[in-house]
């Protein structure tokens, strides 16, 4: 039987083995930045869910991640990343996992993370993001927005290098939820607000969503 590879030149058919091997790693590393990339987002939500959340007293407080709610202004859904239902108020969480220093500030736009190496990154302004994730949230459950409490929660990094509001923290989430104490819900409206966001995770598709979520960011040109 013919070889097929005789048809080759002599240079590349010398070579196939190593032409494979690169072609493998090729493969190997689109599937790992495709899966680390779809990933991230659950990673962070798993980290939060695992360790701050653990320590909140579940008579008080109810936890909700991933949540795909539409935006207020009725264009597509967003994302919220955890929201937390308490007699205290609905705590809407935007989890970020940036590993460098932090410089940033509530009036721009972008935001920037420094490293050690002198690299860095540019990243939107999470603050911007969380009040869309908070009027999205108030709107599906009917509540004034002054019964929720935006929170920005940086899981790794080695700091804020500028000053940032009181509920952009680094650590101590939990700590930063039961400091709050005033009484805003009422029973039935905890109660209400449970119910809602249950029924919504129940009925969520969550690939189809995401999938609307990355529509939207496109077709409003990354917003």
């Amino acid at each position: 039987m013919t070889d097929p590879t005789d048809v080759l030149p002599p240079l590349i058919k010398a070579n196939l083995p190593v032409f494979g091997v690169v072609a493998g790693l090729y493969v190997a590393l689109f599937l790992y930045r495709r899966f680390s990339l779809g990933r991230q987002g659950s990673l962070e939500r798993a980290l939060v869910n695992k360790g701050a959340f653990r320590q909140l007293d579940p008579e008080a407080y109810r936890c909700f991640s991933d949540l795909y709610l539409p935006r207020a202004e009725g264009d597509g859904l967003t994302q919220v990343c955890h929201a937390v239902v308490s007699p205290f108020g609905i705590f809407v969480i935007e989890t970020k996992r940036q590993t460098g220093a932090i410089h940033g500030a509530e009036h721009q736009a972008q935001w920037t993370q420094t490293f050690g190496s002198g690299g860095k990154s540019a990243f939107p302004n999470p603050i911007w993001q969380n009040r869309l994730h908070l009027r999205a949230l108030a709107h599906f459950l009917g509540l004034p927005e002054s019964k929720f409490h935006a929170v920005i929660y940086f899981l790794a990094g080695r700091g804020f290098q500028t000053e940032l509001p009181s509920y952009v923290i680094d650590g101590g989430l939990a700590g930063y939820i039961t400091g709050h104490q005033e009484v805003l819900l009422q029973p039935e409206e905890v109660a209400q607000a449970n119910a809602a966001l249950a029924a919504l995770v129940k009925r969520t598709d969550k690939r189809a969503a995401r999938r609307e979520v990355a529509d939207g960011v496109r077709r409003r040109g990354g917003r």
